[in-house]
């Protein structure tokens, strides 16, 4: 049964953002979710459903639905600043992060700055390095970003690469990718170096998915997720 949200319209530096809380039983530690890049937070609603009552949020940092597209400001500093913001905005004190696909480093990025609130990290199927924008992106995003917003991030938007930050994430983290015959955009190469480099870390692949670990098999998905969060919580 889908649970009800609030959605929660803030601003930025003129930049409108979003987030969805499901609220819930703040006995358990929360959960934020960081879509992937440009993604809706709406997609979350199955996540917070299986989560109950545990109470979840999802970002919707600039440009991705909803979210403000300005003529510029398409840096990577912007969208993690966007991510500050949002979880600041939240007040946990303490909490979990999952993110997925290319905002995986800004996740790694927060990890590594703010260990005395992250409880514990979730990354998926995704490596450490954003890539910058590169031209051949532009008809992938011409229909989600007006074109002057376009222009500014394919101008803007130089990457980002959270390796040399690794070994300073303190919290649990869960590596969850798919087979890359299938998909999956995390490498082997790239899973080893987060695997040698975190020092609190486990994996679990998913054979038969690809980019999208919960396909085909959700529940599979749903309960790697929330079994990270028990053995969390049950180690304190």
């Amino acid at each position: 049964m889908a649970r009800k949200f609030e959605e929660r319209a803030l601003e930025r530096e003129g930049v409108r953002l979003r987030i969805l809380v499901w609220p819930g039983d703040l006995d358990a530690l929360p959960v934020v979710f960081l879509p992937g890049f440009l993604g809706p937070p709406e997609s979350y609603a199955v996540e917070a459903a299986y989560l109950a009552p545990r109470a979840v949020a999802a970002l919707g940092l600039r440009g991705s639905p909803g979210a403000g597209r300005p003529p510029s400001g398409w840096r990577a500093d912007d969208f993690y600043d966007d991510l500050v913001f949002l979880i600041e905005h939240l007040g946990y004190p303490r909490f979990f992060l999952s993110a997925y696909s290319a905002n995986v480093p800004l996740a790694l990025r927060y990890a590594a700055g703010h260990s005395e609130r992250l409880a514990g990290l979730v990354l998926i199927d995704y490596g450490p390095e954003q890539p910058a924008a590169r031209p051949a992106w532009a008809e992938q995003l011409r229909d989600r970003l007006p074109e002057d917003a376009l222009r500014a991030f394919l101008r803007e938007f130089m990457g980002y690469d959270a390796a040399p930050l690794l070994e300073r994430v303190r919290a649990p983290v869960l590596i969850l990718r798919g087979d890359p015959e299938e998909g999956s955009l995390l490498s082997e190469a790239d899973a080893q170096v987060m695997r040698e480099r975190l020092p609190d870390v486990r994996e679990q692949v998913f054979p038969d998915a690809g980019h999208e670990v919960w396909e085909p098999e959700p529940h599979t998905y749903i309960e790697a997720l929330a079994g990270f969060f028990t053995e969390v919580e049950r180690r304190g």
